[in-house]
């Protein structure tokens, strides 16, 4: 077992019972290594052997028997209620940001897990370093607008962003390295495609399924969203733990539970916080993905130097000779006030009496 997976399954143990949804040909609690596993996927083996059948480096024998199939609608409703609490995991790796109701899912997964020890164990693409990283992170808003439309399938609006906004390097990797040299990236497709995608779109339950990358996030915008649906009521999940990986992705565990804070401003602070951190993810790609400029050389390089020499100059002009006068200026002005501001002071009463004869005048 990869020291990733192992990491993954953390905590549990083969006679546990999990669900894992979606796992295709790369299986975490595979059933052949022994582990107790409810398979959930959007088709039946013999379709996936058959989907995957001329795919490159897939071993299609690595697939193994899905036991329910998930098209739409909640995912508990695919297990009778006597079942619902009695789940250690729900494994889902590389599925979340496909799902067009992810708060759906936040709920669903609490069904049917043990409200007790139940893990909700994800791996998420980290859109910095793969075929996103061009894409804004998804926020809150975008999720409970999702949720309030009962989204079974994607908006015309998120395929058009995915087909006109993925982007591989030259050759169609679609995802990187963090400490990775900066590819040579190319968009997934033309625009016009993009469109041709938008126009085609029903949002219907009843329409053929477009599947696509709803939803990116970083590390820390995810954090931020479990924080948010807690902090709202919307979803009772707080993050146990989560590791950026080197590449791709970040993985995470999530336990019942939200999120609770000593007060609203220690909450808000928090989101802050978090906030602050999703910026400085992004300068981090931003930095990877469009190195520094180096300093001008040539001819220019030398007027630029005079010219930071004089700003230069000024600076110390104004500190040395200039400041100190206007700070003394300053300092006296405001030792002379002193006197008229506690006479002003002890007016206070007067000044009180005067204001309320004046009104009983008018």
């Amino acid at each position: 077992m990869s020291e990733r997976n192992a990491a993954l399954l953390r905590g549990l143990s083969p006679a546990d019972r999990i669900i894992e949804i979606g796992p295709s040909f790369g299986p975490i609690a595979a059933k052949r290594d022994g582990w107790n596993t409810t398979v959930v996927d959007h088709a039946s083996r013999e379709a996936l052997v058959a989907k995957y059948a001329a795919a490159p480096n897939v071993d299609t024998a690595r697939i193994e028997a899905v036991d329910r199939i998930w098209t739409q609608g909640p995912l508990d409703a695919l297990f009778p209620a006597a079942e619902h609490g009695r789940f250690a995991a729900l494994i889902a790796s590389h599925v979340i940001e496909h799902i067009p109701d992810p708060l759906g899912f936040l709920r669903s997964a609490a069904r049917l897990l043990d409200p007790g020890r139940g893990v909700l164990v994800l791996a998420v693409p980290d859109k910095r370093w793969c075929f996103d990283l061009l894409k804004p992170p998804s926020t809150t808003g975008q999720v409970l607008a999702a949720h309030r439309r009962g989204a079974v399938r994607h908006a015309a609006g998120t395929l058009f962003d995915h087909f006109a906004y993925s982007a591989t390097d030259a050759e169609g990797r679609p995802g990187w390295g963090a400490g990775e040299a900066v590819p040579t990236l190319r968009l997934g497709g033309r625009l016009e495609d993009a469109l041709a995608v938008f126009e085609r779109c029903v949002e219907s339950p009843d329409a053929p399924y477009v599947d696509c990358h709803a939803w990116q996030f970083t590390p820390a915008s995810f954090a931020l969203l479990i924080l948010e649906l807690g902090a709202l009521g919307l979803a009772d999940w707080r993050i146990e733990w989560l590791r950026p990986e080197p590449a791709v992705e970040f993985l995470v565990h999530l336990r019942r539970g939200r999120q609770e804070f000593a007060s609203a401003e220690a909450r808000e602070a928090a989101r802050l916080e978090l906030l602050r951190q999703v910026l400085l993810e992004l300068r981090a790609q931003t930095d990877w993905l469009v190195p520094a400029a180096p300093p001008p050389a040539g001819p220019a390089a030398p007027a630029l130097d005079a010219r930071l020499a004089g700003i230069e100059a000024q600076l110390h002009r104004l500190t040395e000779q200039q400041l100190p006068p206007v700070l003394e200026a300053a300092l006296w002005t405001r030792a002379a006030l002193r006197p008229a501001r506690a006479a002003w002071r002890r007016l206070l009463p007067l000044r009180r009496g005067l204001a309320r004869l004046r009104r009983r005048g008018q």
